[in-house]
């Protein structure tokens, strides 16, 4: 498993060896002084937490630190900042500085551990937020450009989300369907139902089949459809219902075949030789 990596900031040869010397046994450390060219160091390393000195010459570790904090590029990185007292004062300014934690000196090794510990996490659960939102934007760009019908219902057939093709075909708008039954688009002829009893008595919730379907207006709209669960945690949490329409079957009877009208096309013919040979 790969190691969290901790990027550490300081001027003092000493003091970056002490914290390396306690931390690099579960971490992976980069370290790097203090200067002009911190920010582009922070932005390249794609490091998940950050432990900065404060009292670096001219407080440039409360300078950087907002810097680091006021930037797009590295805004969600935790910063574990030491502070040289226990005074108030210093703690307020680390604070505002944008720090997330801080530590004074001496460093207690167990509290420096502990807290580490706690922004990785933090750090964490910011990257695991960060990929379920660009999977959502995914998805939410399929299902716009989808032309089937999409709808999210939850285990009981309420609808929670429409896609623009659904509101398309059928009239309403996400705001009028969601929170409605399923049910109400479904036609009365219907050769399979979506009412409350079926959903109750479905537990493998992953079927397909054919819907006699209605549009807000009254349409009626042949469908075929294929159900499918999503899952969370190893439980059915909603249902996904994908609707393509059936294309309409005309039967176009053989004019050929029907000895009706061969009889009259034989007629007309016979009609119009009979007139060119006379």
């Amino acid at each position: 498993m790969k190691k969290p990596r901790i990027l550490i900031i300081d001027n003092n040869q000493s003091n970056i060896e002490l914290l390396e010397n306690i931390l690099s046994k579960d971490y992976e450390i980069v370290k790097t002084l203090c200067g002009i060219d911190t920010i582009i160091k922070v932005e390249k390393t794609l490091t998940d937490i950050i432990l900065l000195d404060m009292m670096m010459p001219a407080k440039t570790g409360i300078k950087l630190c907002k810097m680091i904090k006021n930037n797009p590029n590295t805004t969600s990185i935790p910063i574990l900042m030491f502070t040289e007292t226990k005074g108030g004062e210093d703690k307020l300014e680390v604070i505002e500085s944008g720090a997330d934690d801080f530590l004074s000196k001496p460093v207690d090794k167990y509290e420096l551990l502990a807290k580490v510990r706690s922004l990785t996490r933090i750090k964490q659960y910011y990257n695991d937020l960060a990929q379920d939102r660009d999977r959502l934007l995914i998805f939410d760009s399929v299902l716009k450009c989808m032309d089937d019908c999409v709808l999210i219902t939850n285990l009981s057939g309420h609808i929670r989300y429409v896609n623009p093709a659904f509101e398309r075909k059928y009239a309403y708008s996400s705001d009028e369907i969601t929170k409605l039954h399923i049910s109400v688009i479904i036609h009365p002829e219907s050769p399979q139902t979506l009412d409350k009893d079926s959903f109750i008595k479905d537990s493998k919730h992953e079927w397909t089949g054919n819907l006699a379907t209605v549009n807000k207006h009254g349409l009626r709209i042949n469908m075929s459809v294929k159900c499918s669960p999503v899952i969370k945690d190893g439980r059915h949490v909603n249902l996904v219902f994908v609707l393509r329409e059936k294309e309409a079957v005309v039967i176009y009877e053989d004019p050929m075949k029907s000895k009706e009208v061969y009889d009259k096309i034989l007629k007309v013919a016979n009609k119009l030789m009979n007139g060119r040979e006379t």
